[in-house]
């Protein structure tokens, strides 16, 4: 008898599907394509000479620590330092209040697995960071879109959406957000929203997830202060992460929030990976506590607003007037709309691709079925001269359609 795995599996797995962002990665990853789909560092930014004289001290200076298994909490002294940058940033926190994470994709796991109940609604960003529906959704979680503008989240769409549960006696969790350069679509929330949120947070009792890996990436001014800096609650769960401000490898991140919460997310750890990598760690801590981090931050910043520069001049040159997109004031990603005459985003994807073009085409970022002329290009990982070869290609396509219609077209098949 042949065995059938999927005979096997748990029900709760039948959730888990994958992201059009994966099914195109083959495609992107191809050499000759000029690829705005990853949401990736740039490789030639990260400060290699620099990691391996620190990683290379720390394994000779101080071995048994540097390659042992650490506390479930993680690394005392990184926590510490951690919570003193959060306290400067006008949260209320210390060392206890922050756990060790590998990256904050896996905060927004173990919170959804703590929190969420198969069935429970969650309120989401519309659009939303997609790694944050699929791990509200690998939970039973059903995630509902608030709707977003220029400024984040709309609080009566949030209002409205938290009536309509109640009157089926039902209630959201928690809001999910991504408050600063957002991905997908680069909007910051302003602080009279981010306040307005927190006060619906209140008066509904709803916990706020802050997920903010962008955060100090700023190339123009300075973001509002966080939720949880906001917050004297404790209502408001932050994750941060070291991935974008210095390496992705390492896989460190963080979670800070009530120390309730924090006893059960420890307990949910351990049986998931025991701990986060020590040399990860100390490696992390030790480029942190000397200032190297905030330094790297700065030249970052000042390379990522060549290239976030790059794009928006290059599509205000190229692209249609009709077509319109995001003005990212830091992060990665910048928010494409088509007019609805427009074929969908993902028939241009596989035009644009027959071009050596690559982007994400929008509808796996909405939790309802919207999205379907809209896309996220980032600007992270080509350089200045692909980002403004990619974005003229990819223009000329557009007018192609402005001028002749889609029908005019050659129908692609991928």
């Amino acid at each position: 008898m042949n065995l059938q795995w999927q005979d096997f599996f748990a029900r709760r797995t039948e959730r888990v599907t994958g992201s059009q962002i994966r099914q195109f990665f083959a495609l992107t990853e191809r050499p000759e394509i000029i690829s705005f789909a990853g949401g990736f560092p740039d490789n030639d930014f990260f400060p290699s000479e620099d990691l391996s004289r620190v990683m290379a001290s720390l394994v000779k200076d101080d071995p048994r620590q540097t390659l042992q298994y650490g506390p479930t909490e993680g690394l005392y002294e990184l926590r510490v330092y951690l919570s003193g940058k959060l306290r400067r940033a006008g949260a209320l926190c210390e060392s206890e209040n922050i756990i060790i994470t590998n990256g904050s994709q896996q905060g927004i796991d173990l919170l959804s697995r703590v929190l969420i109940n198969p069935g429970d609604p969650v309120l989401v960003e519309e659009p939303a960071y997609i790694g944050g529906i699929g791990a509200i959704k690998s939970y039973g979680g059903i995630p509902l879109g608030i709707t977003i503008d220029q400024d984040g989240p709309l609080p009566e769409s949030m209002l409205e959406t938290i009536l309509s549960l109640k009157k089926d006696e039902l209630k959201p969790k928690f809001f999910y957000s991504v408050p600063n350069f957002q991905n997908p679509t680069g909007v910051t929330t302003s602080l009279e929203r981010r306040s307005k949120i927190l006060e619906i947070a209140s008066l509904h009792n709803l916990i706020i997830i802050e997920d903010d890996p962008y955060g100090e990436l700023c190339y123009d001014n300075l973001v509002p202060p966080s939720y949880y800096a906001l917050d004297r609650q404790e209502r408001v769960v932050f994750l941060g992460s070291f991935s974008k401000v210095l390496i992705p490898g390492i896989r460190i991140g963080w979670m800070a929030g009530a120390r309730t919460l924090l006893e059960k997310i420890t307990l949910i750890k351990q049986t998931t990976d025991l701990c986060s990598s020590s040399i990860g760690q100390r490696l992390a801590y030790r480029l942190a506590q000397d200032g190297y981090i905030d330094r790297h931050i700065e030249r970052l910043c000042s390379l990522y607003r060549q290239k976030r520069n790059a794009m928006l001049a290059a599509m205000q040159q190229f692209f249609p007037p009709s077509v319109t997109f995001s003005q990212p004031g830091g992060g990665f990603f910048c928010w494409v709309k088509f007019p609805d005459h427009y074929p969908p985003s993902s028939e241009l994807l596989k035009l644009a691709l027959e071009k050596k073009v690559a982007f994400v085409h929008g509808e796996g970022f909405f939790s309802s079925k919207g999205g379907s002329h809209t896309a996220r290009f980032s600007f992270s990982q080509p350089g200045l001269n692909d980002i403004n070869n990619g974005i003229r290609i990819f223009g000329d396509l557009l007018w192609e359609i402005e001028n002749h219609g889609h029908n005019s077209l050659p129908a692609v098949n991928l």
